[in-house]
C-alpha cells in the first residue's frame, strides 16, 4: 500500500477569502492530525504570491497570482499555482470544484502517479472525472446518478456540511404559539436561480422570514413595503441568523439549481423541517426531517406542516438528530479518515 504523505487541496474558484471554505480546511487539518501534510492552494488577484497560515495558524495556506484575471472564473489558470503544486510534490490533490481549467491545467504538471480526488461544489463535470481515484460528494443520491462507477467502487463519500453546533446550541422547536415566522429562508438575492419569489405568495397568510443580501432584494423590498408578514433584513451575522432561524417553524428553500446548500443544513441543525424542490436536490433531507417536492406540490407540502404542529415538531427534532450524526467537525474529521485510506489504497 503507497504510504500518502502530501496532499494538495486546491480550491478552484480564484479568491482571496476562504471563508467559504471551513468545511475544506477541517478536512485538510485532520488529515495533517492523521500524519498527512496536507496544505491549501487557491488563485487570487493578487499581483504577487501570498502565504498564511489558516485555521488559526494550524493549516498552510498559498494563494497565487491568476494568469487571466479577464477571463470568467471558469477558465482561469496561474503558472505560478502551477509551480508551487508541482514543487510542493504531491501524492494526491483533492480539486474542490468540478469544471475549472485550473483542475487539468495543474494535473498536467504533476507525474502520471498523482492520485486525483475532486469535490463537487456545484457543476459535476469535470475531464479529471475519468482518472479519479475518488468523488466527495453533498448526498449519496447525488453520487450514485452522476458518478455510478465510482461510488459502486465505495469510491464515492459524502463530504459532511460545516454546521457550527455550538454556536447554535441546543434546540427545541418553537411551538406555534411562541413562533415569530412560520416560513424562513437564507439566501443570496443575487441570482435568480435562489428563487425567493415563489415564497412571496405565502406572505399573503403567513410570515415569511427572507435572510439575504443582494440586487434583486430591493424591488420586493419596494412590491411588499406595505406586508407586515413579509420580514426582510438583508444579509445578517451568523449567531443573528441562527437566533432568527430558531423562532421559525418551517424552512422552505426554493432554488431552481443547487447542490446541498449549507442553510438547509443549518436550517435543520436549528430545529426546523426543510422543504425543498426535488428537481433541484434529490437527497441530503431525510424523509423524517423534510419534504422533497415538485413545484406545484409545493404549496400544499407548506401548508400541510404548518397546519400539522405536532408532525411539524417531529420532523424538527429529527432535523436536527439527523444533522448531529451527519455533519459538523467530527463528521468531517471521519470523513478525512477514509478519504486517506481511500487514497493510500490508490
Amino acid at each position: 500500500m503507497p504510504r500518502l504523505q502530501r496532499v494538495a487541496i486546491l480550491m478552484s474558484h480564484a479568491s482571496r477569502t476562504m471563508g467559504g471554505a471551513t468545511r475544506d480546511m477541517i478536512l485538510a487539518r485532520a488529515m495533517r492530525a492523521r500524519g498527512v501534510d496536507a496544505r491549501m492552494f487557491r488563485m487570487h488577484a493578487g499581483p504577487e504570491t501570498e502565504r498564511e497560515m489558516l485555521l488559526d495558524g494550524s493549516l498552510p495556506g498559498v494563494f497565487c497570482t491568476v494568469d487571466n484575471p479577464g477571463e470568467i472564473p471558469h477558465r482561469q489558470t496561474s503558472a505560478t499555482l502551477r509551480a508551487e503544486i508541482a514543487a510542493f510534490a504531491p501524492d494526491a490533490v483533492l480539486y474542490k470544484g468540478l469544471g475549472y481549467a485550473v483542475n487539468a491545467d495543474v494535473q498536467a504538471a504533476l507525474p502520471a502517479t498523482t492520485r486525483i480526488g475532486l469535490v463537487i461544489g456545484g457543476g459535476v463535470a469535470d475531464p479529471l472525472v475519468p482518472r479519479a481515484t475518488l468523488v466527495l460528494g453533498e448526498y449519496n443520491e447525488q453520487l450514485q446518478q452522476h458518478f455510478p462507477d465510482l461510488f459502486k467502487a465505495k469510491r464515492g463519500l459524502v463530504l459532511p456540511k460545516y454546521v457550527n453546533l455550538e454556536a447554535i446550541g441546543p434546540v427545541r422547536p418553537v411551538p406555534q404559539a411562541e413562533a415569530l415566522y412560520d416560513i424562513a429562508n437564507v439566501g443570496t438575492f443575487g441570482e435568480k436561480r435562489k428563487n425567493q419569489s415563489a415564497l412571496l405568495p405565502f406572505a399573503d397568510r403567513h410570515r415569511v422570514l427572507c435572510i439575504g443580501a443582494g440586487p434583486l432584494l430591493q424591488p420586493i423590498k419596494r412590491e411588499y413595503a406595505g406586508n407586515p408578514r413579509l420580514t426582510l433584513p438583508g444579509r445578517l451575522p451568523q449567531p443573528q441568523v441562527f437566533a432568527m432561524l430558531r423562532q421559525a417553524r418551517i424552512m422552505v428553500h426554493t432554488s431552481t439549481m443547487d447542490g446541498l446548500p449549507r442553510a438547509t443544513v443549518e436550517g435543520m441543525a436549528c430545529g426546523l423541517p426543510v422543504v425543498a424542490l426535488h428537481k433541484t436536490i434529490t437527497g441530503g433531507i431525510p424523509p423524517a426531517g423534510g419534504l422533497l417536492v415538485s413545484e406545484a406540490g409545493l404549496p400544499h407540502a407548506v401548508e400541510l406542516l404548518l397546519a400539522d404542529d405536532a408532525l411539524r415538531i417531529r420532523m424538527g427534532r429529527a432535523a436536527r438528530r439527523y444533522v448531529e450524526r451527519n455533519h459538523g467537525t467530527k463528521a468531517i474529521e471521519a470523513c478525512a479518515e477514509a478519504v486517506i485510506g481511500l487514497l493510500s489504497e490508490a
